[in-house]
């Protein structure tokens, strides 16, 4: 087990979930094969609901790191944006490296600067699997869906997946092709990017889009891009921090999507 994974199993805590006032919506959907999911906000409970939120107070023995690195990451997306992309996103240890450089601080091995990001990230922004997400995985498992994942996400995001899961993400089930995070393609959620990468992906192993059903719980972010390139489509709603219905009403978000789900429990139940 890693030193990161190791931290946070010894340091997370259970948050609890809401469910948020929707009917659940179940459509029997045929000829699903593959199960994609949001992470943040869907298959875990956040303290921030279903976002990645910015910087936090200063990390310890760092004064005046903060700010520089809520700095670090405007200047990333505004040289992004400059490069034509709609919806950037950073790769976390590149904003550190650079804070830390701005700040005189010394910039440490690539594990040992991990680690600070990592220890970081579970004091501020704490996550806990959302009830019934590891029992759903297993049971899609034994079905023979393929699963997947388009998230935001950093590095840290596997560690503490791992942590949290028990198990990695291969040993979880989610194919090594099906794995599409922000961090690792410069651009985040709502881009249609990620999803035509999964929907390409998906193609190469026998997967069409129409046999992919894809769980969000951001209606503009998740939903919107996962029809747009002809996934079936659910909206989580088992959180109601993390439930965003994207300025749209509750009833025009429900009949926009195959389905709604109030627990991960039912998820089964849509195919």
């Amino acid at each position: 087990m890693s030193p990161l994974v190791e931290h946070v199993r010894a340091t997370m805590k259970p948050l609890a979930a809401e469910p948020a006032v929707m009917a659940p919506k179940f459509p029997g959907l045929e000829g699903i094969r593959a199960v994609v999911f949001d992470l943040y906000g869907t298959l875990l409970i956040s303290d921030a609901g279903g976002e990645r939120p910015g910087p936090e107070p200063d990390p310890e023995g760092m004064a005046g790191l903060g700010g520089l690195l809520g700095r670090t990451i405007t200047r990333h997306h505004d040289r992004r944006r400059a490069e034509g992309v709609a919806f950037p996103e950073v790769e976390i240890r590149q904003v550190w490296s650079d804070a830390m450089v701005a700040g005189g601080h010394h910039v440490p091995s690539r594990g040992d600067l991990e680690r600070i990001i990592l220890e970081h990230e579970c004091r501020v922004h704490p996550v806990w699997p959302m009830p019934g997400a590891i029992e759903l995985l297993g049971d899609l498992r034994a079905r023979g869906l393929l699963l997947g994942i388009i998230s935001n996400a950093q590095f840290y995001t596997l560690p503490v997946m791992e942590g949290l899961f028990g198990a990695g993400l291969d040993d979880l089930g989610f194919h090594p092709d099906l794995r599409v995070f922000s961090f690792e393609e410069g651009e985040g959620k709502p881009s249609l990017r990620l999803f035509e990468t999964l929907r390409e992906r998906a193609a190469a192993v026998g997967i069409a889009a129409s046999e992919i059903f894809y769980l969000g719980n951001d209606w503009k972010k998740d939903v919107v891009p996962a029809k747009a390139v002809g996934f079936r489509t659910g909206l989580f709603a088992g959180d109601v921090r993390s439930l965003r219905l994207g300025g749209v009403g509750a009833e025009e978000a429900r009949k926009s999507v195959d389905a709604v789900v109030t627990g991960l429990e039912q998820v089964a139940g849509c195919f």
